[in-house]
């Protein structure tokens, strides 16, 4: 720009001979008009700040249609220079909505930035990448992490219960190392696997009970097979996406998190204390040796427990390269004395950028380390048994047991002399890079390498004085159990615009898993010493004559896929999608080693029709129709389709003249096992009215399960030698309705408030379990331990398998009435004039499996002050009650264990612990499952840009008429073992936590 001198001696060579006062007069106006245009640019400054009032370090700054510009501080204030007065300034930020301000009169520009939850709800992450939320013809439920659960949350499944429909999380224990049953669409099999499949940062199979909570961004839940079928035989019953938070470029921001809570047992059996036993054993005539105490024997082994949780997260980036990383560590203590878990885990996640943007590289790498003390649950049962008026301790302070008895062993004794720890080692490290080819057309490759080990170790000691392990006295046990798990994946994806209103994305890919188990364990007993506890394993001397206590195992099985999926829109108003996938693993028989799992799935965007587009009531409605098929592989064994020999008893060696072990055949050869098959198909309805005032979905599905993995019975005529065989026998159907809805009762700038509720009906049915040359039982009986040590009740048949009926249904004796003795008088189902409650007259006489499970959630906040609530309820399931049908009547063990003070007034007096509907009771209860109050500190321009403290709590109500201790009892099916919907004695006890804790950023 020209100075007033230049300007003044260039018109004074032009105009020699023009007058002086003409020559003043030319420079005055000419300096003036420089003057006014230099006014025109002005310097601004001013904060940025997010929603919560924080300032945002990093934020882009930019002079619009200039070059100019800058970035905000730590403290989210920015100053730029030399800017027009008539410009506009535009503010950008990651995640966040751009903002422009006319700068006008204006020297200080100060604007507040929102999260952008437009985008946030366009993208949804699926298998193999993301997709417009408006495209999604399958269905899908996400999850942000504000979203999850308040207090005590130590899972992210527990973080995530009662918030998506269809997705069952059963949290039956309080132990810190128990991990939620969790099913979606029912339970879909009987020996293969029922969990879900977990996808961590596009990591199959990752570790999801190892996740810190608070490193968790979003949470996407593949329902359908339609979504899930790009996971083939991984994702049959459905799939769970978690990405972890990443780094953002700007400035370094730190954010730390804590909590302190205690927990205590929600609720405990109604058991008989001194008083009230002697009553009772003088009311029934029972005679006993009174010790004159008055011990609560549950709670002298409980206590109240303590949790505390740290996380600290760093983040930060340059335009082409961005990273975070965190630690977090956990420290939870268990309400039976002995239990409890500490966790360490770390997290690095790094982005960049190469080939001028055309190479996207990831890194992800996390380890963790848990350390669990594992609960003696024996002790709980033993407590329940233990009579009230017999002291802790004898006079010389060795511990009371009470002498001559069958299961009366001192639990104190337990806890205190019996321990077991394992310690969980997990070690990931995946590395994942994109590399554009040409526009639309994307390579990408991902490696993953995880090992994880778990070292237990745990020891009885002389004073325990319980039988263990089938021997008395000092007993060790170790073992090792470790997996190595690598996977390749490769994709080639391509995304074309096929005209203004039409999108073509295709996909391909290859994907190879090889997964190597190997471990050993070993016990012993009969140390000379307990100094040692399980660190010197070989000095016991009971291994010396049991070879059987020393083993060892390693098996490896591969998977390889080839996968594909076609995604076209057409108008933004018709979507489709297309998946195949063709498994090939080393788990199934030589002839059916390939699976083909194909899936389709159309949407339609009604609300985009002439008819509805413009509505003033319907922003967004689409009706989606799906159908797929997945396979399962999961839980169960590689090289089970081959036949080996094994051990089998020993035989004299004349040679040695010693016995040696013998070997015999361990399995049947099926060349014909294959996969089990998980059919889905349904329609759904998504909506949006009244400008976002109401929105949700509707599902309905059927799931139908085929070739269900279940061991039978081989037919010996037919040559097979092993009396049993892993086959396919039979299918089993879910079918039910989804329904999800939110509504914004209130949305004002200072007080907001609103609900959201996600409910499932679910209705389960065994079709078959037989086919053309295996079958099962008519009846599958499932045997349910009640409690060690419990005279008469360590295995009872309560449930069946059986055609037509319900996942393990109970099955018993119908009880008429109590005759007047106190007896059961049974009905007489089978009409042969003969009263036989464990033959002929049985029948079924309760679900387990409740047809409706939902939550509601509600999120109020006025000002700086955000509350939280959540009811869950279950219904329709029925509970079998044992504590009641073994120690609630009259006579129960009375003078020799203790019993429920209901035993004081019952009017049974009969010692049959079969199966009735006598003790068959409802499930049904609404739960206050959190809740959450929090404030946001207001802070200035120091370091700390967000502040937040919070009080929480978990389990604080329930609302149930079950008589038991708590009705969210075990869903899980175990054959052998375990049956849903049976209260046993020695579950661990829920617990009821209050937690106070801190979000900081800086």
């Amino acid at each position: 720009m020209m100075k007033s001198y230049q300007v003044g001696r260039y018109v004074g060579r032009l105009s020699a001979c023009v007058k002086k006062s003409i020559f003043t007069i030319a420079a005055m106006l000419l300096t003036s008009l420089t003057f006014s245009v230099m006014a025109q640019e002005v310097t601004v400054s001013g904060t940025v700040k997010g929603a919560d009032g924080s300032g945002l370090p990093g934020v882009t700054v930019q002079s619009k249609g200039t070059t100019k510009g800058t970035q905000t501080g730590l403290d989210g204030t920015y100053k730029l220079a030399g800017v027009p007065k008539s410009g506009v300034l535009v503010f950008s930020f990651v995640g966040m909505e751009t903002k422009e301000v006319a700068i006008g009169n204006k020297t200080v520009v100060d604007v507040t930035l929102v999260d952008d939850t437009k985008a946030l709800e366009e993208v949804v992450v699926v298998g193999y990448g993301t997709q417009k939320r408006k495209e999604i013809s399958g269905t899908v439920t996400s999850l942000g992490s504000r979203d999850f659960n308040a207090g005590i949350v130590t899972n992210p499944l527990a973080a995530a219960q009662g918030k998506v429909a269809g997705l069952v999380i059963t949290q039956s224990s309080g132990d810190p190392n128990a991990t939620p049953t969790v099913r979606l669409r029912g339970t879909g099999s009987l020996s293969a696997g029922s969990e879900p499949l977990y996808v961590i940062d596009g990591v199959i199979g990752a570790p999801i009970q190892n996740i810190a909570p608070e490193d968790i961004q979003t949470m996407d839940v593949l329902r359908d097979a339609s979504s899930a079928a790009i996971y083939g035989s991984r994702g049959a019953n459905g799939v769970i996406l978690i990405t972890t938070k990443r780094g953002k470029s700007g400035a370094p921001s730190v954010d730390f998190n804590a909590y302190y809570g205690t927990e205590t047992i929600s609720q405990k059996p109604d058991l008989m204390n001194g008083a009230q036993f002697r009553e009772a054993a003088k009311k029934y005539n029972q005679t006993f040796t009174d010790n004159g105490a008055n011990t609560d024997w549950l709670d002298v082994i409980t206590r109240t427990a303590h949790t505390q949780n740290y996380n600290v997260g760093v983040s930060g980036g340059s335009e082409n390269t961005s990273y975070r990383a965190s630690v977090g560590y956990l420290d939870q203590v268990g309400t039976l004395i002995g239990s409890g878990k500490n966790r360490l885990n770390a997290r690095l996640n790094l982005d960049s950028k190469a080939l001028n943007g055309k190479l996207n590289m990831k890194f992800n790498v996390s380890a963790s380390q848990s350390n669990g003390d594992i609960a003696q649950n024996i002790a709980l049962g033993l407590a329940q048994n233990m009579r009230p008026t017999d002291p802790i301790y004898n006079a010389d302070g060795s511990y009371y047991q009470i002498p001559g008895t069958f299961a009366n062993y001192n639990p104190l004794a337990i806890v205190e002399n019996r321990t077991q720890q394992e310690k969980l080692s997990d070690l990931l490290a995946n590395v994942q890079a994109g590399y554009t080819i040409a526009e639309g057309l994307v390579f990408n490759v991902s490696g993953t390498l995880r090992t994880q080990a778990n070292n237990i170790s745990a020891f009885q000691n002389s004073f325990a004085n319980v039988p263990t392990r089938g021997f008395g006295g000092n007993s060790a046990m170790r073992q090792l159990n470790a997996v190595t798990d690598k996977q390749l994946e490769t994709t080639l994806s391509y995304s074309k615009a096929l005209s203004a209103n039409s999108n073509l994305n295709l996909l391909g890919g290859y994907t190879y898993q090889d997964v190597i188990s190997d471990g050993f364990g070993v016990v012993n007993n009969n140390f000379l010493t307990d100094i040692f506890e399980a660190n010197n394993i070989g000095s016991g001397l009971g291994i010396r004559t049991n070879p059987g206590f020393i083993g060892s195992y390693k098996n490896e099985y591969k998977l390889v896929s080839f996968l594909g999926r076609a995604q076209y829109s057409l108008a933004n108003k018709y979507f489709a999608t297309v998946n195949v996938r063709r498994d090939g693993s080393t788990k199934f028989g030589d002839n059916n080693k390939w699976g083909f799992f194909p899936s389709v799935s159309v949407g339609w965007a009604i609300s985009e029709e002439a008819f509805l587009k413009g509505s003033s009531i319907v922003d967004n409605m689409k009706l989606r129709v799906s159908w797929g098929r997945t396979g399962n592989s999961e839980g169960i064994r590689p090289l089970l389709s081959k036949s080996f020999y094994g051990p089998s008893g020993s035989y004299y060696d004349g040679n040695t003249g010693s016995f040696l072990p013998a070997y015999a055949i361990q399995s049947n050869a099926n060349p014909n096992l294959k996969w089990e098959v998980n059919e889905n198909y349904g329609a759904g309805l998504d909506y949006s009215l009244l400008k976002g005032k109401i929105s949700g979905s509707i599902d309905w599905y059927t799931r139908q399960t085929k070739d269900l993995l279940y061991t039978v019975n081989a037919p010996q005529e037919k040559g097979y030698v092993y009396p049993t065989i892993l086959a396919n026998i039979g299918s089993m159907q879910n079918r039910g309705v989804e329904i999800s809805m939110s509504y914004q009762w209130i949305d004002t700038k200072d007080f907001s408030f609103s609900s959201t509720f996600a409910g499932s009906f679910n209705k389960n049915k065994i079709i078959s379990l037989k086919n053309n040359e295996f079958a099962a039982p008519d009846q599958v009986f499932l045997s349910t331990s009640l409690g060690n040590f419990i005279r008469g009740t360590s295995a009872v048949n309560f449930s069946v398998l059986q055609a037509g009926q319900p996942v393990g249904v109970f099955y018993g004796a119908k009880v008429a009435s109590i005759s007047d003795k106190g007896t059961y008088v049974f009905k007489d189902l089978d009409g042969n004039g003969k009263i036989e409650p464990s033959a002929g007259d049985r029948d079924y006489i309760g679900n387990p499996n409740p047809f409706f499970v939902g939550g509601l959630s509600n999120n109020i906040k006025y000002k700086n002050i955000d509350f939280q609530f959540q009811f869950t309820s279950n219904l329709g399931a029925k509970i079998m009650n044992t504590n009641a049908l073994l120690l609630g009547r009259q006579d129960g063990r009375i003078a020799e264990s203790n019993a429920l003070v209901g035993a004081l007034t019952s009017k049974i007096n009969d010692t049959q612990t079969i199966p009735m509907d006598y003790y068959v009771e409802s499930g049904n209860y609404l739960r206050l499952n959190n809740a959450s109050l929090g404030y946001t500190i207001p802070v200035g321009k120091g370091i700390v840009k967000r502040a937040r403290v919070y009080v929480a709590g978990n389990n604080l109500l329930l609302f149930t008429k079950y008589s038991g201790v708590d009705p969210e009892v075990s869903q899980a099916l175990s054959i052998g073992s375990q049956a849903p919907g049976i209260d046993v004695r020695e579950t661990y006890y829920k617990t009821r936590g209050i937690t106070a804790g801190v979000n900081v950023s800086f």
